[in-house]
Formats: C-alpha cells, structure tokens, sequence
C-alpha cells in the first residue's frame, strides 16, 4: 500500500525580517509556497518557491520580492503594485473600450471588476469569482451591474434587462406645451405604473396634470 506524502512542515528560513526583525517562515497552501513574517503587526511575506526564494521581482525597484494578494500583486519591500499584464487577474477584454483589460479587485464593499483604462472607467460589482452581480446581458452577452434603483443595466451595450411595462391603451393625456421651451411634451409610460410627461428638446419630465 503506497503512503500518503507526509505534510509539510513550515520551515524557518536564515534571514529574518527586514522590516521587523522576527523570524520569516515558509509555508504552502494548495501547492503554493509562500513566505510569511512571525511578527505580531507585520506584513511581510512573499511568493516562494520550495526552498524559499522570491519567485517573482518587482518592476519598480528591480529587487523587492512579489506577493500576490486578491487585489493582484504588490511589492513586499518598496510596497509598489505589479500593474503589468501579470501583475492582477485578468477578466478579458473590456467589452465598452476594447483596448483595456478587466480587472478582478476588492474595495470595501467588496469585489468588483474595473477597466485598466482609467479614461474607459468601466465597473461592475461581482463575486469573488468575477461574475457579475447582474448575470450577462440577454441581447449582447456582456456584464450587467444592478444600479441604485434596483434595475439591471448592461455595461456593454447599455441596454435595460427587465422590459419597459406596457402602456395601457386608455387614459393616455392630452397634449400640451413644455412651459419651457413651449415645443409639444410627451406622455410616457413609466416602470412606477404612472404617466408623466417628456419633453425631448429641453430633456425635462414633468408631472401629468390632474383634471
């Protein structure tokens, strides 16, 4: 009967911390080696390979060691992030600019994806998988992020998901003048079950007059 590997034990490694001073171990996760400060308030660790040494070097100062965190990777001696293509988790393409590239971050309220190019600013809450929070968009496919009021916008195409109720085919109110501009207001049926008038020249709503 073959024996199962026996587990690994974490190993302290010859140099301790340069931040603190304590001692640095090195330990494994999922197939994973990684190193890990003893220090009470320190930070300090890093990608490592079975024998503890950084297998991945800052681009910034050219010396720090990398270690990767759900945000992407970040500099464990000059505290500089990787912005390079394998520096955070890629979602693909952006789907509204086409030149950046999403990216799968965490922020206070949780994880959410965002374009790398800040002029797109492209963003969706999702889960810690990627997935977006509204599920993918029923006419292109893309992600859709829930807004304030509840409704589910495509970031893509910018299409609405739910469909816009049906007027009723009575009741619709008379015509009349935006106070405005003077040009004729539409009546609109709108989501809250009510008609309201809209005039598309100024871009104002207004209420319908009762009576």
């Amino acid at each position: 009967m073959k024996k199962s590997p026996a587990p690994f034990a974490p190993i302290t490694l010859p140099e301790p911390c340069p931040q603190c001073g304590a001692a640095v171990l090195l330990r494994t996760r999922e197939g994973r080696f990684f190193t890990r400060c003893q220090g009470p308030d320190c930070l300090f660790g890093f990608d490592a390979d079975k024998k503890g040494r950084a297998v991945a070097k800052c681009p910034s100062c050219a010396l720090g060691r990398l270690r990767t965190t759900p945000r992407g990777r970040v500099c464990a001696d000059c505290g500089k992030w990787d912005n390079s293509e394998e520096g955070r988790p890629s979602q693909g393409p952006c789907p509204r600019c086409k030149t950046g590239r999403l990216r799968l971050l965490k922020g206070e309220y949780g994880h959410f994806v965002g374009c790398s190019d800040l002029v797109c600013g492209l963003t969706y809450t999702c889960d810690e998988a990627g997935r977006p929070e509204g599920g993918h968009c029923r006419f292109c496919k893309g992600p859709v992020r829930k807004t304030r009021a509840g409704g589910l916008l495509c970031v893509a195409c910018e299409q609405w998901q739910r469909p816009r109720p049906v007027a009723p085919s009575t009741a619709r109110p008379p015509a009349a003048p935006c106070p405005a501009c003077g040009q004729a207001l539409r009546a609109v049926w709108t989501r809250r079950q009510r008609w309201v008038h809209r005039c598309d020249p100024c871009g104002r709503w207004l209420e319908v007059a009762c009576g």
